[in-house]
């Protein structure tokens, strides 16, 4: 009861200001910014699906178990069928080798199919005895809608044209124009029979935890021939996109906590020390010290339930003005988030709260109360509990948050970088100034600083992580940012061709140059299987990962060439020498098939062993959409090899057309478009600018929240000693000198740190994290620098008004 009587006498006097202001702001920034970031991942994601048709794929070479569909529609999702195989399709004497898509149920499950003159997408399979071409296919055969088509044993009409097909753009292997048809009539086409080649797919959507459930089930349970798609490993492109807006996310939510955690640091110190005067009275009042120490805790714990519920609520209400914001700008609405962010952040809060302010507490139950009213309390006999606590909750919520070692590496170090250098480097300011300074105000500022020089590095630490907290979001926003957006530009490639045979590549830049587009770059490319490793045949088998066994089976699409090209960055080795054999592999290739530099690849190219050592290791910009190759070896090793050709252009909407006409030219060659690919990577790019450009008021106010408890924190102290001087006849003039020396030297000195900080942290994330080349952002340390020394004048002018409000006798028996 009585802490319950002194919470709220506390909380109506302003005593718990600070506090309760960092606690709330923790806790509803943490809710706001994890919940939004969280709801937004999904719906990036569910997005992302669009390009698979459903949530969930299990393809299998063999018609799938009934089980798989059954346990699906149990757990509430939705199931539909598709069959894909190839087949010629005639009109009269004439035939084309066509993809053939058999559907089964409400296809597609994600994204939309589009025909020709319809104005509305379409769900379903086509009316039983009619079908859907790709335009190519009708062209080749002179066909319109409403014509007879025969496939197998049966004649089927056209009835529409297929304008776009959400899942065709992950399938390469499908070169072929696609035919659709229903499931109902497969059978009187008598296609199907034993050893058909035939992909079964069955496609599931729903909720995300539903869907999980059943991945996980499924998983289980797969057989030879059976495995789970996924639009990160089908897209390298959209993988990428994904990551990326997942990492930026994480990051703001990352600097949000970092943020309110300082804040709540700051402010709880000067809660426990405010709490003197009430022990002292509750001690001579006759209080024991288990009874002391029951009032302050619950207290404590109190303060904590005020601040978790009310930032809780705020938190909550935030991300829904941030989800209304942006709902003009979604294709979706925003998937229900959890309470996992909420939790969290209280757990957090709780743990700095109870682990800053505790101890503190406790320390002060257990001192006399003439030491206590003197300010004696003796120093802290368990420090290394508080700042155990605290670096486990820190450490915690990183890893927790940042869900990547490299991540959280890289913030935590420019954290504590940051505050290790404002220490050592206010350590050499004292030591410099202390020899050099001159004239009255210079020497009592140094002197003040040095004598309360734990208060003065507290201060000095607050300001720098705070600073370099608000540094590394404008480098998020400004430059990061920018530059992901630079990297997928409005005339990025969105078409491929290849089989260009080598003695039509004059002839195909000549059609891009009459059709007034520039002539594209053409590549080589080889097709290989992947045979032997320093000298062992390679073993699909002893893979343990399922995509790692796949790329050990399949061919690769090899190139040659010695130049690095501008989307490729070298991480290990050498660069290829085109008069000696080598090979440059890409890096997750790489890491997923244990491929070391220097081991020896050999390669079956249509029956000839090409063995060359691994000269480098690079990194691919998967989602510029140019023509890339996991393995590109030298000309020696595949010049005198058979290859054909590829390139990627961009093609206007407008000029759209020009493919049916290259198609006819170019009968060989097959044309890719990727639009839709591209597209849900500007749009998965477009939401995480959204998202990021909306929490970052959230963080902003963290940032300040710090500030303002650094000032709180120091303030009272730098009250009594100009008191002091007052009391001793110091003029304003000289008290307000001495108070703009101090703040300029703590304002300038964070400053500084937290500017080169936030350069190396960003410049560090955008290399090892986010992939991306970001310059060195030279004017942020002079930029910072002077931010710093702005907030010293600030302090300074408003302590000269509170100093000008109030007795010295007022200030000097302030408590603090």
């Amino acid at each position: 009861m009585i802490a319950l009587r002194q919470f709220r006498r506390g909380l109506s006097a302003g005593d718990y200001r600070t506090l309760i202001a960092a606690l709330v702001v923790t806790i509803a920034a943490l809710t706001a910014v994890g919940l939004f970031a969280g709801r937004m991942a999904g719906l990036l994601n569910t997005e992302a699906n669009n390009l698979l048709a459903a949530d969930a794929v299990l393809t299998a070479d063999h018609p799938i178990p009934p089980r798989f569909a059954e346990s699906a529609r149990a757990g509430g999702l939705t199931v539909a069928q598709t069959l894909a195989f190839p087949s010629m399709a005639a009109k009269g004497d004439a035939a084309v080798l066509t993809s053939v898509k058999v559907i089964e149920g409400a296809y597609p499950l994600r994204g939309k199919l589009w025909l020709a003159g319809r104005d509305a997408s379409t769900v379903g399979a086509p009316p039983a005895g009619s079908i859907w071409l790709d335009p190519r296919l009708a062209d080749r055969l002179k066909l319109n809608v409403g014509d007879t088509l025969r496939l197998g044993s049966k004649q089927f009409s056209v009835a529409a044209l297929i304008e776009r097909e959400p899942d065709g753009a992950l399938d390469f292997a499908s070169l072929q124009p696609r035919l659709m048809m229903n499931a109902a009539d497969l059978g009187a086409t008598g296609l199907v029979g034993f050893g058909s080649r035939i992909k079964y797919r069955l496609l599931v959507a729903g909720p995300p935890q539903a869907v999980a459930a059943w991945q996980q089930q499924a998983r289980s349970a797969l057989a030879r021939g059976e495995r789970l798609e996924d639009v990160r490993e089908a897209r390298p492109e959209v993988k990428t996109a994904l990551e990326r807006a997942e990492t930026f996310l994480r990051l703001v939510t990352l600097l949000a906590a970092t943020l309110s955690g300082a804040a709540v640091l700051l402010a709880a110190r000067r809660f426990a020390a405010r709490r003197a005067d009430a022990v002292a009275l509750y001690v001579t009042l006759g209080a024991t010290r288990s009874q002391i120490r029951g009032i302050l805790l619950g207290e404590l714990l109190l303060l904590f339930v005020f601040g978790a519920l009310a930032g809780g609520l705020f938190g909550w209400f935030a991300q829904e003005v941030l989800g209304w914001a942006v709902r003009d700008r979604l294709p979706a609405p925003l998937p229900p988030g959890s309470v996992w962010p909420w939790l969290a952040a209280c757990g957090f809060g709780f743990v700095l709260l109870v682990g800053v302010a505790g101890p503190a507490l406790l320390r002060l139950a257990a001192t006399p109360p003439v030491r206590v009213l003197r300010r004696e309390a003796t120093a802290p006999h368990r420090l290394w509990l508080t700042l155990a606590l605290t670096g486990i909750a820190t450490a915690a919520l990183f890893v927790g948050v940042a869900g990547n070692a490299t991540l959280a590496a890289i913030v935590g170090a420019g954290i504590a970088g940051a505050l290790l250098v404002a220490g050592m480097l206010g350590w050499l300011l004292l030591r410099l100034f202390g020899r050099f300074a001159q004239g009255f105000a210079a020497r009592i500022a140094v002197r003040q600083l040095t004598r309360r020089r734990w208060l003065a590095a507290a201060q000095l630490g607050a300001l720098a992580v705070g600073l370099l907290g608000l540094w590394l979001l404008t480098v998020v926003e400004r430059d990061l940012l920018s530059a992901w957006e630079r990297r997928v530009p409005a005339n990025a490639p969105n078409q491929f061709a290849f089989n260009i045979q080598p003695h039509q590549a004059a002839s195909f830049d000549q059609a891009f140059v009459d059709a007034g587009l520039a002539a594209p770059t053409l590549q080589p490319m080889i097709r290989g299987r992947w045979s032997a490793q320093n000298g062992k045949p390679v073993d699909p088998k002893r893979y343990a990962d399922d995509r790692a066994q796949r790329l050990a089976e399949r061919e690769f699409n090899l190139s040659w060439g010695e130049t690095l090209r501008a989307d490729n960055r070298l991480d290990a080795g050498m660069p290829l020498d085109d008069a000696k054999p080598g090979y440059s592999v890409e890096a997750g290739l790489a890491k997923t098939l244990g491929i070391r530099l220097g081991d020896t690849l050999s390669f079956d190219v249509a029956g000839t062993r090409v063995s060359a050592p691994v000269v480098n290791l690079r990194t691919v910009d998967w989602d510029s959409f140019r023509v890339n190759f996991f393995v590109v070896g030298t000309r020696a090793l595949f010049a005198e090899q058979p290859a054909s050709l590829i390139t990627s252009f961009h093609l206007p909407a407008a000029r759209r057309d020009v493919v049916a006409r290259w198609s006819a030219q170019f009968p060989n060659v097959t044309f890719i478009d990727v639009g839709e690919v591209l597209g849900e990577v500007r749009r998965v790019l477009e939401l995480a600018s959204s998202a990021l450009r909306l929490v970052f008021g959230f963080c902003l106010a963290a940032g300040l929240t710090v500030l303002l408890a650094a000032l709180e924190t120091t303030a009272p102290e730098r009250r009594r000693e100009a008191a002091v001087m007052r009391a001793l006849g110091a003029s304003r003039a000289q008290i307000t000198k001495v108070q703009w020396i101090e703040g300029a030297a703590i304002g300038a000195t964070a400053g500084l740190v937290a500017g080169v900080a936030a350069s190396v942290s960003g410049w560090l994330l955008a290399r090892e994290v986010l992939e991306l080349n970001v310059p060195w952002n030279w004017q942020l340390p002079l930029l910072s620098l002077g931010t710093g020394l702005l907030l010293a004048a600030l302090i300074t002018a408003w302590e000269r008004r509170q100093l000008s409000r109030a007795s010295a006798l007022r200030l000097l028996r302030d408590p603090g």
